[in-house]
């Protein structure tokens, strides 16, 4: 590790003063302009001499003498120093009294006035580069009056990092300290003699800033081109220095440590001494070689390829494990026609495929579990098939107990170890995730004997899960973040987050956790229409967004469109393309089979990276693909699986087989710290060793 030299020189930071109109007619009346001159330097526009001048359109918030704050924008021009800032909205006079006029610049909706006098801000734990402004609209300042003079004050000091290196460049960088002091999220702003303070909340925050490059920049190439980064920092004592971390687009990073205390000053610039940039190789891959292991700070997603049907491994960046699904349709070997074979051979079932490669693959701190199991839905590709003729296919029954028998009884807790069964038996499951039970929001298979034992395969495994190993099991919290979180260091990775968008036909309404339930017809309605209505279990299928810094996923089952020229609403995809926005990546829903993957939902989501659990020989279908190609023409495909017979027929309807980057392994994406890039792996399937077959990336999250 490099060590950053400890010479820091500190500039005054120079503090401005403007004044404005006392807000007068608290009864909804127009609010009225008020004035600003400032005394020379304000806010973040420096010029070379880092002198500061307001910015038109500049946004702050008043409240004047309430808890109720009103939007003003600057409409004087850029650079000057003395204008006029109006509001559009009214005076207000909401809220609770306060003893003063308060004011907070830049203006942002999370800022709130409590009857203490103090303000409540979020600070940002992800700042822009700008070439123009330091810290670009994120040097807090804030101001208290009697009258009608407001006297800003800076909250923050900026810390100025210099980075130089010929023929390097930085798409992020990230600053840390060293003694993990939370340095960005929930904060408050106190007033001592008209000065303002800014303390950061002990829970919830952040230990680490990123700062993003809209593009990659090119570094000077000598100590005196060094190119500067500015971050805007809470002022405070990293008492045993910060750590930077730089990542450049081709994914390599370079990183250095203080040792020494770093003060970060109001008002005042910290200034590092340039460093030398040396960019290391990304994360240590090499073809032909074993994929190393998870770190601190990844987010990989795994897709696990045993040819029976789809299973999705999560390490969070803090080493939480989530398993989406377990597959465990039965064997072609043992003449089920699906035209996959089995892997890596049909020896080996399909449940330990996943159980050899989570051991594999699984942090140290996961401690031998796997914190959730979600269930998309209640097939068995997803969650282990029934078969009454099961011995043909070598699925051991066992009793209540998980003692193996001779023949399974599931009236008395026995069931059959396959897909989930033969997962959880062998690694303990924390919480498993599903749709609810099956009688909440019931499917044309509802009523089948062969899909009730399997649905009751489930419930006796879960019961025996419990009893052993006290597992719990919850309904998918729709619209909610606060269900699947990182259980081990959330504080450190607050960008991370899992929500719940659909789950039993009920769907996020795109507000807080509002919950759409009559988009679907009512369990009752469904069961009274049963046979008519052939409702699909895919369409009720459990669906999540991940994100992580600017990395974006979505996973959503087995969802589709089918029968929406009968009945609108079996298309679930429609409702769900309304709450979502653009990702890097996404599971195919469905396995990419036919109508699924809906134009609406596509052209929302306009994913980069698309890959495919394929099991069967119908699998991608050519009319979704097109619809996917549409929808995002340079995406990079891969699937777990392809069939010669589907190659050609995909290539006979026009579609560029050469598209598809991988068809045959395991495929991983492995989200670089901080959520900035990321990478994608294809690991051989052949044999458990989980050699490196092929690298693509590094990518750029959007």
């Amino acid at each position: 590790m490099r060590r950053i030299p400890a010479y820091i020189a500190a500039i005054a930071f120079l503090v401005s003063a403007c004044t404005r109109a006392v807000i007068a007619g608290r009864d909804g009346s127009p609010a009225p302009d008020f004035h600003a001159s400032i005394e020379q330097d304000t806010k973040t526009f420096l010029d070379d001499d880092l002198v500061q001048h307001w910015i038109y359109g500049d946004q702050i918030c008043v409240y004047a003498g309430n808890t109720a704050g009103v939007q003003y924008s600057f409409t004087g021009s850029t650079g000057d120093t003395y204008g006029t800032f109006k509001s559009s909205q009214t005076a207000g006079g909401q809220g609770e009294a306060l003893d003063a006029n308060y004011a907070v610049s830049p203006y942002s909706a999370a800022v709130s006035a409590s009857t203490d006098g103090s303000l409540g801000i979020i600070f940002p734990d992800h700042q822009q580069h700008s070439t123009s402004e330091a810290a670009a609209g994120l040097c807090l300042m804030a101001a208290k009056s009697q009258d009608n003079n407001l006297s800003f004050k800076n909250l923050c000091g900026l810390l100025n990092i210099r980075l130089y290196g010929s023929g390097a460049s930085v798409s992020s960088l990230s600053v840390k300290g060293n003694n993990n002091e939370i340095i960005a999220g929930s904060a408050t702003i106190n007033f001592e003699d008209g000065i303002p303070a800014i303390s950061m909340n002990s829970s919830g925050g952040s230990k680490e800033i990123i700062l993003s490059c809209s593009e990659p920049l090119s570094l000077g190439a000598t100590e005196s081109e060094a190119t500067e980064f500015w971050l805007a920092l809470p002022p405070m004592e990293f008492s045993k220095g910060i750590t930077v971390i730089a990542i450049d687009n081709n994914g390599r990073t370079f990183e250095a440590a203080t040792a020494k205390t770093l003060t970060i000053s109001r008002s005042r610039v910290c200034r590092m001494a340039p460093l030398a940039v040396e960019m290391s190789k990304p994360t240590g891959v090499s073809l032909g070689s074993p994929l190393p292991a998870w770190k601190q700070g990844y987010l990989d997603i795994h897709g696990i390829n045993g040819g029976r049907g789809e299973a999705f491994y999560y390490i969070f960046p803090d080493g939480t494990t989530m398993l989406v699904d377990a597959a465990g349709a039965p064997q072609n070997e043992y003449g089920y026609d699906s035209g996959i074979a089995s892997r890596p051979s049909v020896s080996v079932s399909c449940g330990q495929v996943i159980v050899n490669y989570i051991r594999h693959f699984a942090p140290v701190i996961s401690s031998g579990h796997i914190d959730y199991f979600m269930t998309s839905h209640y097939h068995g590709d997803h969650i282990g098939a029934w078969r009454d003729n099961y011995t043909k296919f070598r699925w051991q029954p066992v009793n209540r107990y998980g003692t193996p028998v001779s023949s399974v009884n599931l009236a008395a807790g026995g069931f059959l170890l396959n897909g989930l069964s033969d997962v959880g038996m062998s690694i303990p499951i924390r919480t498993v995730i599903d749709r609810g039970d099956w009688a909440d929001r019931p499917s044309v298979e509802y009523i089948d004997e062969g899909a009730q034992k399997r649905y009751a395969n489930y419930i006796n495994f879960l019961d025996w899960s419990a009893r052993n190993y006290g597992t719990e099991r919850k309904t998918l919290a729709i619209g909610h973040t606060d269900q699947i979180v990182p259980l081990h260091d959330a504080a450190s990775y607050p960008s991370f987050s899992v929500r719940g968008i659909a789950a039993g036909g009920d769907i996020w309404t795109g507000s807080g956790t509002g919950v759409n339930t009559n988009y679907v017809p009512s369990a009752a309605d469904c069961l009274a229409n049963i046979n008519e209505w052939e409702i699909n279990e895919n369409i009720f299928s459990c669906v999540f967004h991940m994100s992580y810094g600017k990395f974006d996923w979505f996973a959503g089952g087995d969802i589709q469109f089918s029968g929406k020229s009968t009945h609108s609403w079996k298309d679930i995809e429609l409702p769900i393309s309304k709450v979502m926005k653009k990702v890097e990546a996404m599971k195919a829903s469905h396995h990419s089979t036919k109508n699924t993957n809906s134009t609406e939902l596509l052209g929302v989501l306009k994913p980069d990276v698309y890959i495919a659990g394929v099991w069967q020989d119908v699998q991608p279908n050519p009319a979704t693909i097109k619809r996917v190609l549409t929808a995002s023409p340079s995406v990079k495909m891969f699937t777990t699986n392809m069939a010669e017979s589907n190659l050609a027929t995909l290539s006979s309807e026009g579609i560029d087989t050469s598209k598809f980057l991988s068809t045959q392994g395991h495929v991983v994406i492995r989200v670089l710290p901080g959520g900035a890039s990321y990478y994608v792996y294809v690991l051989d399937d052949s044999d458990l060793e989980y050699k490196v077959k092929a690298v693509f990336g590094p990518y750029l999250c959007k």
